[in-house]
């Protein structure tokens, strides 16, 4: 198709040599023109409905950076206390009750060699909150660990599997009605949730532990799984893996 100024300049030789064919020129130069303008306009909507969606999803950390400060000296800092690590029922119980509670939770990713396609590990959850719930591998911070420490803990710990933390993906306040520490009259509890990508190995064998009823690999892609009426924190979580970066294979 010729350039819209060469079409011009030969629509306006056509009407001085051939005035009865101005009529049908005139018609077919503007249905051009009102053509390309509408193509124009959906590619910038297109565009720009991308770039939304795009920054609806965006704000994961860089690569390998867990977003830790250190004001002291950073062994110390890190050090995790007994204590710290194994806090007494009812004192948990009334932390859970009354106070924010700092979480992890794990996108724990795979290359499955069969299709050379992503999946994470799900696991169903045996304890409130979202009890029966299909859900990331996680649970509280302890005193002393940055994001990666604690993701790489209970990675290790609910799914026995090791792996790389590569990035944090998304920070979330979730709130439940329920928790496993409600008593009469007070219920349920909010958590503060840095979501973690974590790289493991394909092949590694998942070990549950106690916390977990059963595990099921699926597709990182937000898109596919969506249509299996996977729980919205899930799907929020996966939104920001493939709004950041699909490859985010680590580099040695």
């Amino acid at each position: 198709m010729p350039p819209a100024s060469n079409l011009a300049r030969y629509s306006t030789r056509i009407i001085l040599e051939h005035p009865k064919t101005a009529s049908h020129v005139a018609v077919g130069f503007l249905a051009f023109a009102f053509g390309s303008v509408v193509t124009s306009y959906i590619h910038q909507f297109v565009s720009s409905r991308k770039r939304i969606g795009d920054r609806e999803n965006a704000g994961a950390s860089r690569e390998f950076n867990d977003l830790s400060f250190f004001y002291g000296d950073e062994k110390s800092l890190t050090t995790i206390e007994r204590n710290c690590s194994h806090l007494p029922g009812e004192f948990y119980g009334q932390l859970v009750r009354d106070c924010i509670v700092a979480c992890v939770d794990c996108v724990i990713v795979r290359a499955n060699s069969v299709n050379d396609s992503k999946q994470c590990i799900l696991v169903e959850r045996k304890d409130e909150p979202m009890k029966g719930s299909w859900w990331f591998p996680g649970g509280r911070m302890f005193k002393g660990e940055t994001f990666f420490d604690a993701a790489l803990r209970k990675c290790k710990e609910e799914t026995g599997l090791k792996g790389n933390a590569v990035q944090i993906l998304t920070c979330t306040s979730t709130f439940f009605p329920t928790s496993s520490w409600d008593v009469e009259g007070i219920k349920g509890t909010q958590t503060m949730n840095a979501v973690v990508l974590v790289e493991v190995a394909d092949g590694s064998e998942v070990l549950l532990d106690k916390t977990s009823d059963r595990f099921r690999w699926t597709s990182t892609d937000p898109e596919d799984i969506s249509t299996k009426e996977e729980d919205k924190y899930v799907v929020s979580a996966l939104n920001h893996l493939k709004a950041w970066n699909n490859t985010f294979k680590r580099k040695d």
